[in-house]
């Protein structure tokens, strides 16, 4: 599914769970039945059974849900008891998140954290934590999302409460599927499916369903994600969950859109956006309207995919929405490169590298893993203890047996009981030591694949923001120059030149990207050397009109490859810059070393700037970007008339 791909897809729609207690099949029965009973309830009973009634409308109609959960708060401000303020501000909570306030609703939800922490109630606790939990994905935040639903998970366990364990389960797939581990994803959600089967609760199944169908269509299974798409609709349309029809319709519009069937796409997904605009969910229509774009953009629509595509990225930066940003910019980029508008194809790709370095999404998926290996790490410490308490009562009962035994049975039955018991111990011990060895083989084997993973994400990072851009410059130009061959022949050599140029370039930074892969550590002295063929290209270049002196002896100290990478390229990029606009005739890199720190300086001495008055650029933006990533302290000073100067200092 290459265009598919080419868009990502944290944007595949999912089902998230949020504390909805709907078990009936049909929620308009559910809610005349809640409604009937109303009359008879008091005081905090009443306050529980309006949250309830609100939590039901979700799905048909948000303008009841607001309404009965204010009524419900009012109920608990009568009162004057915090509990069952607490609840109601989860429902508040809730009811931010659909209409695309995720920072919102993550405030009422910490105000109820609190003082539902001293409840013992597992359900009530498990709910809070699953809120807080979506909360913090939506805010990009997945270490503490992923923390926050694995404490739910626990809290649902402690009340075995299978409905919401599953519930858990779907929570727990819909997190692996944002950092793209299909493989864990799926998993999760074959296990909430399983439960909600034996349940038999539609509701829960429909949204497995859907994310099943999310599941397949990240493993290109279009038929399987086809398929499952269809049992969420049909299921949801059985218990009349009308609004909820807008997430298989979504994952219907994207496996459509794979086939390469856009027409059906776009039908699928105007039906979506239809829902979730009488639904109210802010996020999820910026997602949706970022997809027809593409769609459109697929269609040769232009004027429609950019008109579409410029109001919603206006409306998700707003509210600083990363992911959405993220994606937009992306979908402007590759519009205005059909135009032809490079520039502006140039500009939405600059901002999409930013918000896509803004997501950190690889040092998140890092902390996610490491919170699973702990939560399973803790849940076999707990099996093994309960297995050894077990095994401490089934002594207890031999060795009362055998003092009743010992006065008529003799010597010959108490050395048996005692054999019986050493092997029962020899036993258990084999089988916790094998335990043992299988979770640290397997503890082994996540972190070699979280490192090959890494290692992967840097090099592709850097592969995109250097070679990408460089190749993108190149098709600018050659397209300038098949638009003005009647220009004459200094037009065509200009722009030949500049062929030459951003090829060498490119060819320059390949090379320095393959010296890296080729390398698990990088030494200061392999620095130098590169630096020193770096300054005889730039004497080359301008004919010995610019000189690059290097100075100083560094250690045979080693970084690894990544910090090494990062700080040869700001050396370079200090460099560049100096060569283009300080009009200096010449430049020093100085290499010093005090005790544990590393020190490199870039000076010029040439025209410098004011910088609280001029913009320091892009390439001080990626200086310090990488600077940051990599660990090193970037300083740059500058004065007007006297020249620059770029300090780095890094720790080994």
């Amino acid at each position: 599914m290459t265009d598919l791909k080419k868009f990502d897809l944290p944007f595949l729609y999912l089902f998230i769970l949020f504390g909805l207690p709907l078990f009936a099949q049909d929620i308009q029965q559910e809610i005349i039945a809640l409604k009937d009973t109303l009359v008879l309830k008091k005081e905090g009973d009443k306050v529980l059974a309006l949250k309830d009634i609100a939590m039901k409308f979700r799905s048909i109609d948000m303008d009841s849900a607001r309404f009965y959960t204010e009524w419900a708060f009012k109920e608990a401000e009568a009162l004057d008891d915090d509990y069952y303020r607490a609840r109601i501000w989860i429902v508040y909570g809730i009811l931010s998140w659909d209409e695309g306030r995720p920072k919102e609703a993550l405030g009422f939800h910490l105000k109820a954290k609190p003082i539902l922490e001293t409840s013992n109630d597992h359900f009530v606790l498990g709910s809070l934590y699953t809120n807080i939990a979506n909360a913090y994905e939506a805010l990009s935040e997945f270490d503490k999302s992923v923390d926050f639903q694995f404490k739910a998970l626990e809290n649902f366990t402690a009340g075995k409460d299978s409905i919401w364990i599953a519930g858990s389960y779907l929570n727990l797939g819909n997190r692996y599927k944002l950092i793209q581990e299909s493989d864990l994803s799926l998993e999760y959600y074959l296990k909430a499916l399983d439960l909600y089967e034996r349940i038999g609760n539609n509701y829960f199944m429909a949204m497995c369903y859907n994310s099943l169908a999310v599941a397949y269509l990240e493993k290109k299974h279009y038929d399987r994600a086809i398929e499952f798409a269809k049992k969420s609709y049909d299921t949801n349309k059985d218990i009349g969950a009308i609004l909820e029809l807008a997430y298989p319709l979504t994952n219907l519009a994207l496996a459509s859109w794979a086939l390469g069937n856009f027409e059906e796409a776009e039908l699928y997904y105007n039906e979506a956006i239809a829902l979730q605009q009488e639904k109210g969910e802010r996020l999820a229509l910026i997602s949706l309207k970022n997809d027809l774009a593409n769609i459109y953009l697929k269609q040769g629509k232009m004027d429609l995919a950019e008109k579409l595509a410029l109001t919603t990225y206006r409306e998700a930066d707003s509210i600083n929405y990363l992911p959405g940003i993220d994606a937009l910019s992306k979908t402007l980029s590759l519009i205005y490169e059909e135009k032809p508008d490079f520039k502006k194809a140039y500009g939405y790709h600059q901002k999409h590298k930013a918000a896509r370095d803004s997501l950190y999404f690889a040092e998140k998926a890092k902390e996610m893993f490491n919170l699973r290996e702990k939560y399973e790490s803790e849940q076999k410490e707990n099996e093994i203890l309960r297995q050894q308490n077990e095994l401490v009562e089934s002594e207890l009962s031999l060795k009362e047996r055998n003092n009743m035994l010992f006065a008529s049975g003799g010597l010959l039955v108490l050395l048996l009981l005692i054999g019986i018991v050493t092997f029962r111990e020899q036993r258990v011990k084999a089988k916790n030591l094998a335990r043992e060895t299988a979770l640290e083989k397997a503890m082994a084997e996540a972190r070699a694949q979280e490192n090959l993973k890494e290692q992967r994400l840097r090099i592709a990072r850097d592969l995109h923001d250097n070679i990408g851009s460089q190749l993108t410059y190149l098709t600018s130009i050659t397209d300038s120059a098949k638009r003005g061959i009647d220009k004459g022949e200094v037009f065509l050599m200009e722009k030949l030149t500049q062929m030459k140029q951003f090829s060498l370039v490119t060819i320059s930074e390949l090379r320095d990207t393959i010296w890296a892969m080729n390398k698990d550590e990088i030494s200061l002295e392999d620095i130098k050397e590169r630096t020193q063929q770096l300054a005889a290209t730039v004497h080359e270049a301008t004919d010995d009109r610019i000189k690059v002196r290097v100075e100083g002896n560094p250690s045979p100290k080693v970084l690894n490859a990544f910090t090494g990478m990062n700080l040869f390229r700001i050396v370079q990029e200090s460099v560049n810059n100096a060569v283009k606009h300080a009009d200096s005739p010449e430049i020093l890199v100085t290499f010093s070393e005090e005790e544990n720190t590393i020190n490199i300086e870039i000076e010029d001495f040439g025209r410098g700037f004011d910088s609280t008055k001029e913009s320091t650029g892009n390439g001080l933006h990626i200086m310090r970007n990488r600077a940051r990533k990599a660990g090193i302290e970037l300083k740059q000073t500058s004065v007007p008339g006297k020249g620059t100067k770029v300090e780095l200092e890094i720790n080994v």
